[in-house]
């Protein structure tokens, strides 16, 4: 087995060798954030982070896994693209980190639901139905757009670990969004969520002091610069959430890049051996308020197709694949076709179908639809 070192350098190279194409942001256009000194960004400003070392690194331990896993995935799935980010290449000074700057000001700053309206939300995922905990997990997740309505509505497909006691919740997920409420636009974009014990304390991206910004270019927020198309060119991105055996933070990597992590004292639940409920697919939200079951629209999820029957390549729906978990003893395998059950709960609208070993694609489903009238 390769040194760590050796690992490293591997991890560091093939962030010039990543096959996709960036659309540079014009000099002439805002940037979509702000800089600022790694050691002051908001996030150190939570009363629990204090005395908080920032780990700018991923421990020894944990580089090599995941420099074997992005590295496997850039190699093996030669008809996909690892898709690029539509930000500009220089990213910020050394030293500093990029904070994605918010364009709906009256947006909340904290809540799943954005305004604390009454939201119509719909899902089509897998889950795991064990009690085993996780450490972490990983997956190769196919890029789309989504359309939404308008501004009430929102589409993501996620990774989503959970941990509940006495009443409280722990959780932390990570995937793609087409947001306007938060972003001021319909393009797709890297997002996360997090809460330490309820909605209510957690929030999207950094809108509240959490997650720690360690990337100097990539940031939680910015836009994806090319879209799978149905039937055509696949855009895929490596995600993983892990849990680091020498810090315990919870880290976050895209491709080869470490973008950040969530410490140890932020996510309460997690620390006695990971996350015990865990899902991958989509989910949809509309705001309800007011509405009948008969006027309530929701948005397409994935790329607006339903699995097919009969999927032979990955090009008609949207998908997950070589999907994978973190041990107990921090090792990287396979996720178990037993453990895990679809869950679907607006068939007339969106399904979800398990493929189990799909050929060079590993563990694999393909999740979506179209939307429309789904409560009537």
């Amino acid at each position: 087995m390769a040194s760590p070192w050796v690992l490293l350098l591997i991890f560091s190279l093939s962030l010039l060798c990543l096959r996709g194409w960036s659309q540079n942001t014009k000099p002439d256009q805002d940037l979509e954030y702000e800089c600022v000194d790694i050691d002051k960004q908001p996030s150190l400003q939570h009363p629990q982070l204090k005395n908080h070392q920032i780990q700018m690194r991923p421990s020894d331990e944990l580089l090599a896994m995941l420099s074997r896993e992005a590295l496997s995935q850039n190699l093996s799935n030669a008809d996909e693209a690892v898709v690029e980010f539509d930000i500009p290449e220089e990213g910020c000074p050394q030293g500093q980190v990029p904070i994605h700057k918010s364009r709906r000001l009256n947006h909340s700053e904290k809540s799943f639901h954005p305004n604390g309206e009454t939201l119509d939300q719909h899902s089509a995922m897998i889950k795991k139905i064990d009690d085993n905990p996780w450490r972490g997990t990983t997956a190769v997740v196919g890029i789309n757009q989504p359309q939404v309505i308008n501004n009430d509505q929102f589409s993501l497909a996620l990774m989503m670990l959970t941990t509940k006691y006495d009443g409280e919740s722990t959780t932390a997920w990570l995937g793609w969004a087409v947001f306007p409420e938060i972003y001021g636009d319909t393009r797709t974009r890297l997002t996360a969520y997090w809460t330490p014990d309820t909605d209510v304390n957690g929030c999207y991206n950094v809108r509240c002091k959490g997650f720690v910004q360690i990337n100097k270019r990539i940031f939680l927020g910015a836009p994806f610069a090319k879209i799978s198309v149905k039937g055509g060119q696949q855009y895929s991105a490596f995600f993983s959430i892990t849990q680091d055996p020498k810090t315990n933070n919870f880290l976050v990597t895209v491709g080869n890049n470490y973008i950040g992590y969530w410490p140890e004292e932020i996510l309460p639940l997690f620390n006695d051996g990971g996350a015990e409920m865990v899902r991958f697919g989509g989910v949809t939200n509309t705001r309800s308020d007011g509405l009948q079951s008969y006027e309530i629209i929701s948005p397409q999820m994935g790329n607006g197709n339903k699995p097919l029957e009969d999927e032979v390549d990955l090009k008609h729906t949207s998908f997950m694949h070589s999907i994978k978990y973190v041990t107990q003893d921090y090792q990287i395998v396979d996720i178990d076709d037993n453990n895990f059950t679809e869950d679907a709960d607006a068939g007339k609208c969106f399904d979800v179908s398990y493929l189990g070993k799909f050929g060079r694609f590993g563990k694999s489903f393909t999740f979506g639809g179209p939307g429309g009238l789904c409560d009537v």
